[in-house]
């Protein structure tokens, strides 16, 4: 996983610290598209899942 995938996942779902951000706060602080957030994150989750079945 890049830096920048697991960067995104932190803030998505809050690690450590519990500050959730959205898609386009993400988007807006790395300089890049809301639909890019989106397509890493939704990347990065079918990857964990198919690492847990």
């Amino acid at each position: 996983m890049s830096s920048r995938e697991k960067w995104v996942l932190e803030m998505r779902f809050g690690m450590p610290n519990g500050n959730r951000k959205t898609q386009r706060d993400i988007a807006r602080m790395l300089g890049i598209s809301r639909s890019y957030v989106s397509r890493i994150e939704k990347h990065r989750m079918l990857m964990t899942k198919k690492l847990i079945t």
